[in-house]
């Protein structure tokens, strides 16, 4: 058996949304209510619990009880889970955890109830402390034996022990999935560490400000709540949609806040990439080009002609002088072209400017 082991991740994504009230369901045919448990203790507290089992099956069923402690969660947020008397923690919290009975009966579509109670040792660190209550059709004799066949759906719990706790988190990563863009459709990466030593539920805005600072899109991070444990990392992707066009260079700064209230901590950070529509700048340099050929060769036909009237009238040694003249000629006028077309470009720029 692998050191650690993960189970079905449709129930155990719950265990970072906040505020579950619906029942965690298995498509093998168990639900627990509630999914999650989350609970500030003090040192010493007892306190007991009830889960509901759901048998959405069809047939009568035999369930066994177990607990492990959490060991750690993945970056995608799933928890890991320890094997029995295996890799304990300080976060760990199975061992606080004493069943009524490791045994239930349930009816073909029926349901019933189990009591547990958690207490807390005088000796406990102040933090958040997690495990995780299972539901089985096997017992843990036949699944330690390598031969089990069946599954397994967790209750997760989230007890807080009472006291100074260390709030503490920091960004590891953020970016965008590309630095430029067609469209303003972008994708963020965040990769956020809890240093401290309880869950961490960080939400903010991450604003979106365009190349003249006005601010042109906004959204919530997080705005599920869900939560970083302690000693983890965690990865979020947060996508930004703009219905308008789009040009030129955006910073998006995100600034999110954790902790209690009262205690709120905020980090921030900022990320820059650019838009730009290939769809519109492509058809705009074509013009601009096509404008700088066609003007290019208008003055050369025009200076052409104005030196071959020169050589027939004043002769040679004026028509040394004339071709210097039509060089200058020829380079004012395309300073002036490129004039025009920096202007036009800023005009665009400016126009622009009122879509972004």
């Amino acid at each position: 058996m692998s050191r650690f082991f993960n189970l079905w991740f449709l129930f155990l994504v719950f265990f970072f949304s906040h505020g579950l009230t619906v029942q965690a369901q298995s498509s093998v045919g168990i639900s627990l209510h509630p999914a999650t448990i989350e609970e500030t203790m003090n040192l010493g507290q007892s306190k007991k619990f009830t889960i509901t089992v759901n048998n959405l099956s069809d047939q009568d069923q035999s369930y066994y009880l177990y607990k492990r402690d959490i060991v750690g969660a993945s970056d995608s947020g799933v928890p890991i889970f320890a094997e029995e008397n295996i890799d304990r923690t300080e976060f760990g919290a199975s061992l606080w955890v004493v069943f009524e009975t490791v045994t239930i009966d349930i009816p073909a579509h029926g349901n019933t109830s189990f009591s547990f109670t958690i207490t807390v040792p005088n000796d406990a660190s102040t933090g958040t402390h997690f495990a995780g209550i299972f539901v089985s059709r096997q017992s843990q004799k036949l699944q330690q034996s390598g031969v089990a066949v069946g599954y397994d759906v967790a209750n997760i719990i989230s007890i807080r022990v009472a006291g100074e706790v260390e709030e503490k988190a920091t960004i590891r990563h953020f970016s965008t999935d590309n630095y430029i863009y067609d469209t303003p459709e972008v994708t963020f990466n965040i990769k956020i560490e809890n240093n401290g030593n309880t869950l961490l539920r960080p939400t903010g805005p991450l604003i979106i400000n365009n190349m003249f600072g006005k601010q042109v899109g906004m959204v919530i991070f997080n705005s599920s709540l869900a939560g970083i444990f302690p000693g983890s990392t965690r990865e979020f992707e947060v996508n930004w949609v703009k219905e308008d066009l789009g040009l030129g260079s955006y910073e998006a700064i995100i600034s999110f806040s954790f902790g209690e209230d009262g205690y709120k901590q905020t980090i921030s950070s900022s990320v820059t990439f650019l838009v730009l529509p290939m769809n519109i700048i492509i058809p705009v340099l074509s013009f601009l080009l096509m404008l700088l050929i066609v003007t290019y060769f208008i003055i050369k036909n025009y200076t052409d002609r104005e030196l071959a009237l020169h050589t027939a009238i004043i002769g040679n040694r004026r028509l040394v002088r004339s071709r210097h003249s039509g060089s200058w000629i020829a380079l004012f006028s395309l300073a002036i072209t490129f004039l025009i077309i920096i202007i036009f470009m800023v005009l665009l720029l400016v126009v622009f400017a009122k879509w972004l």
